[in-house]
């Protein structure tokens, strides 16, 4: 027995790092440096030591892999910088096109080969692991790009994941990647829960995001989980040339990567490279549903930046999707929230690409004839993009004579009103928005939702229940459910508990940005991108409710037929009584933050800044933030439109580079001293 502080924390020190040794040799590297039962002996030896010497229990001691006490919820968190989605590819000639377009924007000819890097596109769960000094403080879902889930406890637990960097890395550094489940792992899950009683999960993805929000994170530490890093968001301690020198610190910081990564110089090589990770694809231990091409010169990605909610440097190829024949039962028609009829195809279950697929989308009445498609024909199945389940074609082959052609209905489905179809338009819509039950269910879902008002606990099932008790009608009704507990608890499964979360995620809505409420109201046309761009530039919600055409459409993104379907959503009569009810159930409707106002005779007005080595007075993020605030921009590169660097001590390649390019090169006092603190 250790008596001694001092000995007892160079034990743990030791048993700590040498677990943490053969975690990376077994869960990354695929190669056991110790038997399980060694290992087993070493764990227990740390958890007998934890056990009698508390305060050495961390956050990133192996023990605290086995998962602690459920949490009663999850809650939010923003990330630090957002995370963007890709933009879609299915062919060769979308690919090419997609490396004409960056040669034009960076001005190259089309003969030169720029240098990509081509990698597996996982299909788990997106998440950002948070370090800061070199240890795991977070760990969030992607959420809407802008603000996820923290599920730092459930990441502690997946055995592949560092709890501390393999080498010291300063400040902030992000992590980026995917939380899947390994194939192999999967079917044994399915079999023990089949044995257990429990029904099966439907495909590895589905089984990973019910396992990574589960409040209980000992579920976590039985699942088959692993964490493929593939890219990198802040990184305050780290000098970046490239993606592919990310990806070789990455591996040097104790990360796993997919398989299959390939540098390559020009698009041939990156076809090849497509090409030969979808040959492998099956052979892979994780699902996959395409490959990531992205440009690799870190300085190249800045100078290309985004294009709405995606990066311009990179582009996803999707995979042919699988296919399967099954009979179509019927041809259903469904209501959506701005009133959209929508025919929907029952089919007979089928398996295709991981899942039991029973209904898929027809689109429209055009698409259901040009298609031909009729209640019992045998029809080609797949799932677009390995996501949206659609029927391809009917097998007219094995028609039996039975079969008539669908006629679409005249009435919607839901009310019984006259359908109409606008003008250059092909869907056929429902114009009763005040009394549809469609229409209001598909509100309040809407508004519900997590890219708008994200009201945890008022769920489809429960939006059904208070539309037919009649206890709210549309989503300000929501904001009239104080006091009523007594009869929100006579509803089913909506026990004490249920009931309080449920009216403190309808009290948290009142304080949501003005963006969300926008996007929430569901006007037809304004996404999440687009309320996003309007709210940050008109500011307030008067502002919006009386903008002008000419003042919508000088927002960016927004044309002149999304800036008229705002106008005439707020020129309704309906609509402003249910914003004004909205005001009376206590909606903030804050005003956004206005840009900072910057003097033209700002420091570094116009100028790009790059900053490396180690600052004393700020971290490099201050001081990035500090060159913004004084009008100029802060990319992590230098090339040949750097203006100025900001070199302190341990700057490396930069440093070299600027040199090499007559960029002006300046120390802290005297960055400071430009800023006006010195």
């Amino acid at each position: 027995m250790i008596e001694n502080p001092a000995d007892a924390a160079e034990r743990h020190q030791a048993l700590a790092r040498e677990l943490e040794e053969h975690n990376h040799s077994y869960y990354v590297l695929d190669s056991p440096s110790i038997s399980d039962r060694e290992y087993d002996r070493m764990f227990r030896a740390l958890q007998d030591l934890e056990d009698a010497w508390p305060a050495l229990r961390t956050p990133e001691s192996p023990t605290q892999r086995v998962g602690g006490a459920p949490l009663d919820s999850l809650v939010k968190f923003t990330h630090p910088t957002p995370m963007l989605s890709l933009q879609n590819s299915y062919d060769e000639e979308e690919i090419r096109e997609f490396d004409q377009r960056v040669k034009r924007f960076l001005g190259e000819g089309e003969g030169k080969d720029l240098q990509y890097v081509v990698e597996p596109k996982l299909d788990g769960i997106a998440m950002e692991l948070i370090y800061q000094e070199g240890v795991l403080t977070v760990g969030c879902t992607r959420g809407d790009g802008t603000v996820g889930e923290d599920v730092t406890e459930n990441v502690r637990t997946i055995r592949n994941v560092p709890l501390r960097l393999r080498r010291p890395v300063p400040g902030m550094l992000a992590v980026r990647g995917e939380v899947v489940m390994t194939s192999d792992g999967f079917q044994r899950l399915n079999t023990r829960r089949l044995s257990e009683g429990q029904a099966a999960y439907v495909n590895a993805r589905n089984a990973t995001a019910g396992t990574m929000r589960n409040l209980d994170p000992t579920h976590a530490a039985k699942a088959p989980l692993r964490f493929l890093a593939h890219s990198t968001g802040v990184h305050d301690g780290l000098d970046l040339e490239s993606h592919s020198g990310f990806l070789a610190t990455a591996q040097d910081l104790g990360f796993q990567l997919a398989e299959g990564i390939t540098p390559c110089g020009g698009m041939d090589a990156v076809v090849s490279a497509i090409e030969a990770i979808g040959a492998r694809r099956a052979s892979f231990n994780y699902d996959i549903d395409g490959a990531v091409v992205k440009l690799d010169e870190v300085a190249l990605q800045e100078e290309l930046g985004f294009v709405s909610r995606s990066p311009r440097w990179a582009m996803a190829f999707k995979y042919p999707a699988e296919q399967a024949n099954t009979r179509l039962i019927a041809i259903d028609v469904q209501v959506g929230r701005t009133g959209k009829v929508t025919p929907v195809a029952r089919l007979e279950p089928v398996f295709v690409g991981g899942v039991t697929v029973t209904n898929a989308t027809l689109h429209n009445a055009e698409e259901v004839a040009r298609k031909d498609i009729r209640p019992g024909d045998t029809v080609v199945v797949q799932r677009a993009g390995d996501v949206i389940p659609q029927v391809v074609e009917a097998v007219v082959a094995k028609r039996t004579g039975t079969e008539v052609p669908f006629v679409f209905p005249t009435v919607c489905p839901e009310c019984g009103t006259d359908l109409v179809r606008p003008e250059a338009e092909v869907d056929w819509r429902c114009v009763n928005e005040s009394a549809c039950p469609a229409w209001q269910r598909g509100k309040l879902e809407h508004w519900a939702s997590r890219g708008a008002l994200d009201i945890e606990g008022l769920g489809t099932k429960l939006i059904a229940q208070l539309l037919e008790k009649r206890i709210v009608s549309d989503v300000a009704d929501l904001y009239t459910l104080d006091g009523k507990g007594d009869l929100l608890s006579r509803l089913e499964r909506m026990g004490e508990k249920s009931v309080d979360n449920l009216l403190d995620g309808i009290d948290h809505s009142r304080q949501a940005p003005l963006h969300r409420i926008l996007f929430g109201l569901g006007i037809r046309h304004v996404g999440e991108s687009v309320a996003k761009r309007i709210a940050s530039t008109l500011l307030s919600w008067e502002a919006i409710q009386g903008a002008t055409l000419e003042e919508l459409v000088a927002v960016e993104d927004v044309g002149p037929k999304v800036a008229q379907t705002v106008i005439d959503w707020f020129a309704d009569a309906d609509h402003r009584d249910l914003v004004r009810r909205l005001h009376d159930g206590r909606v903030a409707f804050p005003a956004e933050d206005p840009p900072p106002v910057i003097a033209e005779d700002a420091p570094f007005m116009g100028k790009q800044v790059v900053v490396t080595g180690t600052l004393v007075e700020m971290s490099r993020g201050d001081a990035k933030k500090a060159i913004i605030a004084a009008g100029g921009k802060s990319p992590g590169s230098v090339s040949s439109k750097t203006d100025l660097l900001v070199a302190g001590p341990g700057a490396g390649s930069k440093l070299a580079k600027a040199q090499s390019l007559g960029i002006e090169v300046i120390d802290e006092a005297e960055f400071l001293a430009r800023l006006g603190r010195a």
